[in-house]
């Protein structure tokens, strides 16, 4: 069963539960290939973000884009209308967490037992080409199948909006097929991401000491960060590197007696 984590999105407590996750809505990133096969750089690049996140166990904030911002500004008006229009009432959820907490999803709304409910704020230009298409938009098909798979629920009405625009509302049934799909392409990332972050918590600095990080709140009740160097003996080195400091303080000292005579 999924989890239901109930905050407000948007808040600190919303950032932590989802800090270090891939989710629903990055799926259209996931599986999105170049032609020759490859993954995309911004594949690469939220790969490296989310293993900062679990590795630090923060989450960097890089503001709201100004479409961000007037999706957030909007949707308490739209998921009203959408209300109205089908006669529900739009439970606000804050983040579901998946029952293997390894992925999440941020639904606008619960609807009834079995529904969703995803809302896109589109500028007029951006929304009527819509209302010619009969078909679910391709470019939220992976964010809200994910949100099915992830919530374990039925159907998605994904309703497109713009204040004094007609709304747009498409409903989708859960695709198996596509879901099994995102499935093994999430699982891939999973697999990716748990590599780069035990390679990096094992990484050698370059002078053969291996660096072991403390988080704030562990088990000895630390203050601060800090990072044992060596056999996790405080701050002593390796010793390799005592042994080379050593070796380089005989050879000044022998220098420095050849200038004096």
């Amino acid at each position: 069963m999924p989890i239901i984590i109930d905050c407000i999105q948007g808040t600190a407590e919303w950032k932590q539960a989802r800090n270090g996750l891939i989710t629903a809505s990055l799926f259209e990133m996931v599986i999105a290939q170049k032609k020759q096969g490859q993954k995309t750089s911004r594949y690469h690049s939220v790969l490296m973000k989310l293993a900062g996140e679990r590795i630090t166990g923060k989450t960097v904030d890089e503001g709201a884009t100004l479409s961000m911002r007037r999706g957030t500004e909007l949707e308490p008006s739209a998921r009203r209308l959408y209300g109205t229009l089908t006669q529900t009432q739009p439970e606000c959820i804050g983040f579901v967490l998946a029952d293997d907490r390894m992925k999440g999803f941020s639904p606008d709304a619960f609807v009834g037992k079995n529904g969703l409910l995803e809302i896109k704020t589109k500028k007029p230009e951006i929304l009527i080409p819509h209302f010619y298409q009969k078909s679910f938009p391709a470019e939220h098909k992976a964010q809200c199948q994910g949100g099915l798979w992830i919530a374990q629920r039925e159907w998605i009405d994904l309703m497109l909006y713009w204040p004094d625009m007609p709304p747009l509302i498409k409903r989708a049934y859960r695709d198996e097929v596509y879901i099994r799909k995102l499935e093994s392409e999430i699982s891939r990332f999973n697999e990716a991401l748990e590599i780069m972050v035990q390679k990096i918590k094992c990484t050698d600095t370059g002078f053969g000491v291996r660096i072991k990080i403390i988080r704030e709140g562990d088990e000895r009740g630390e203050n601060a960060s800090k990072a044992r160097i060596g056999g996790g003996l405080g701050t002593k080195v390796g010793e390799k590197t005592r042994s080379r400091f050593k070796e380089r303080a005989v050879i000044r000292r022998r220098k420095s007696r050849s200038v004096q005579r």
